[in-house]
């Protein structure tokens, strides 16, 4: 057992020293920081500096006896799990940002300096709820005289936390309204989606529902000289903004094809 516990604290990524000290109190069930550096061999400076990360990590408990001196005492592993769940979480998140960028790597600009300043890039990652909703409400003044998208409106109102009749939906229409903007709609059949197709001659649009796009589950937004591909996940919100000629155009013709085609017609 306590091989096992060892290997897997170490997997966990505590250091040899706290995985020593950490199952040495586990043996002792409660000791003093004397008693603990006569039982693992560490020097002083290292027995106070690993309790104290111990104690950090939520394994450790200390109690005060007097003024001068604590005893310690070992925590169950919950803390940790905890911990290692977040950072699995965390993880995760860097995964679904790095499968979204990886076929966008040969336009990416990486010869640009380190300055903070993204609005020229060719490919930009946004993430969180905000930039989510405030990327999608920058369209109308990115369009010209027409705006096209595909995909699931439905998913993005969903996790914008928005919907059909919110107030910034309602703006985002008025504004296209006034400028005469027609749209033209890619989306999939759902009640949703055919109420809405519904309201096309009053709304300037034309939808076209089939039965399969290429981001069945997600948002493309095309304006004038960007695309916005929201991916509409909940627990990680995020829009990848398309700004290079030729993948704006790559994107554009893949739209214009299957319109041209008659898909969903």
């Amino acid at each position: 057992m306590r091989r096992k516990l060892q290997h897997l604290l170490s997997l966990a990524g505590l250091k040899d020293e706290e995985v020593t000290l950490y199952l040495h109190l586990l043996k002792l069930r409660r000791a003093s920081m004397t008693e603990l550096i006569a039982e693992s061999g560490l020097n002083i400076m290292t027995a106070y500096r690993t309790i104290k990360r111990l104690t950090e990590r939520g394994l450790v408990q200390a109690f005060s006896i007097n003024q001068k001196q604590s005893v310690y005492a070992p925590l169950t592993l919950k803390a940790l799990i905890h911990k290692l769940d977040q950072e699995q979480r965390s993880l995760r998140k860097v995964q679904l940002a790095l499968q979204d960028l990886d076929h966008l790597l040969p336009f990416a600009d990486l010869t640009r300096d380190a300055d903070g300043k993204t609005e020229h890039e060719p490919v930009e990652l946004r993430e969180g709820l905000d930039a989510f909703r405030e990327e999608y409400l920058k369209i109308p003044d990115l369009c010209d005289d027409e705006f096209l998208c595909m995909g699931s409106m439905q998913n993005y109102w969903d996790v914008a936390g928005m919907s059909d009749e919110a107030s910034e939906e309602l703006a985002f229409r008025h504004k296209r309204f006034s400028r005469n903007m027609f749209c033209r709609v890619f989306n999939t059949h759902s009640p949703e989606s055919e109420t809405f197709a519904k309201r096309d001659s009053k709304e300037l649009r034309t939808t076209r529902l089939v039965d399969t796009i290429p981001v069945a589950r997600n948002y493309l937004g095309y304006t004038k000289d960007h695309v916005r591909h929201f991916i509409c996940d909940r627990g990680n919100p995020r829009v990848i903004i398309i700004r290079h000629p030729e993948l704006v155009a790559l994107y554009r013709d893949q739209f214009e094809r299957m319109w041209s085609n008659g898909v969903g017609a």
